[in-house]
């Protein structure tokens, strides 16, 4: 199911936990608010009344919500549940102390502000709407909601809810899409646009799904004789020999394998499903593809060619790592320009 068909909740799946946390608090809180209101002069409503056992099951739940579900697996669903019920008993609330004129009703605030800090914008907007009708919602039950001035008050409110939630959406967007920026370029590499070696270890481990029997493969270049591209025409030189191994590799690798540059003159090729004739066959045609670039590179006195070294093997970065690399240090031992399997 992707993610256009399902409730997503909180958008970045780091901040779930504190997602979780936050929702415990805001139900220990708007609950101990609402039994203390009661009792503060000025303000309507009995401390016992037959809502009150509601009072108690939130303060429940949010003493668990702290304490005991670990919220990084919980569904999208459940937090917006979880929120709405949060919504609606403040609106219980409110009615139970005072309708209209009850401070309980600014606690929708906190739903307003949780919802637009942590959902996604097209989840966060309904909010604006549940809000903006609860906060109205005594006009329907209490007679003195129009003289004691609800009306005057929500044409204020609207407008700086309308803001508050803008703001929230448009200021987390920008740092989500920030953050994923970031990601990316601690995953990329920047001469060659590929995958590095963090990117390359982390696919290793948490690769897609495999078939039983499936394999992962993995491919490891180095440039014959790289230092006299830089001798002979200095690092920008060197930088299109190393730019022309990598579009070679991009080139030749599948939509689900990842092409990588580990450093220096080394590169990798991770292939997912790999056999050892599918192997053998992208190393030979890597080889090709990098002997052609006779005519093209224009690096007079040098000529780019690579070794390679591929092994097979399940998702263990050390051991894939050491088993196609000592198969490149076989290759460059004996004679380059070849690629051998260990």
């Amino acid at each position: 199911m992707d993610r256009g068909s399902r409730l997503v909740g909180v958008d970045v799946a780091d901040e779930r936990e504190l997602a979780g946390k936050v929702v415990g608090w805001m139900f220990v809180m708007s609950t101990i608010v609402a039994l203390v209101l009661p009792l503060i002069p000025g303000v309507e409503g009995k401390a016992i009344t037959p809502t009150t056992p509601i009072a108690g099951v939130a303060l429940v739940f949010g003493v668990v919500a702290l304490r005991r579900i670990r919220w990084a697996n919980v569904a999208g669903g459940v937090i917006h549940g979880a929120v709405l019920a949060g919504a609606l008993g403040i609106a219980i609330a409110t009615s139970d102390n005072g309708g209209a004129n009850s401070p309980a009703r600014f606690l929708l605030m906190l739903v307003l502000v949780f919802s637009g800090y942590f959902f996604p914008g097209s989840e966060a907007w309904p909010y604006l709407g549940l809000v903006l009708f609860l906060h109205a919602l005594p006009l329907v039950y209490d007679r003195h909601a129009v003289d004691g001035g609800l009306l005057g008050e929500l044409l204020v409110v609207t407008p700086c809810y309308c803001l508050l939630m803008f703001l929230l959406v448009s200021g987390k967007r920008g740092m989500v899409e920030l953050r994923a920026r970031a990601d990316d370029l601690a995953r990329r590499d920047p001469l060659t646009g590929l995958a590095n070696r963090r990117a390359l270890l982390e696919s290793i481990g948490a690769g897609p799904a495999r078939r039983a029997g499936d394999q992962l493969g993995l491919l490891l270049l180095d440039v014959d004789d790289f230092k006299l591209a830089n001798t002979l025409h200095g690092h920008p030189g060197g930088d299109r020999a190393l730019r022309f191994v990598a579009l070679s590799l991009r080139s030749l690798a599948r939509e689900s394998d990842l092409p990588a540059r580990l450093g220096g003159d080394e590169f990798a090729l991770l292939v997912h499903g790999a056999t050892p004739d599918g192997m053998d066959a992208l190393a030979q045609r890597i080889l090709e593809t990098v002997r052609a670039s006779d005519d093209s590179l224009g690096l007079p006195g040098f000529v780019l060619r690579v070794s390679a070294g591929w092994a097979l093997g399940e998702p263990d970065a050390d051991a894939l790592l050491a088993a196609a690399d000592g198969a490149l240090l076989r290759a460059k031992r004996t004679g380059k320009n070849r690629a051998l399997s260990i």
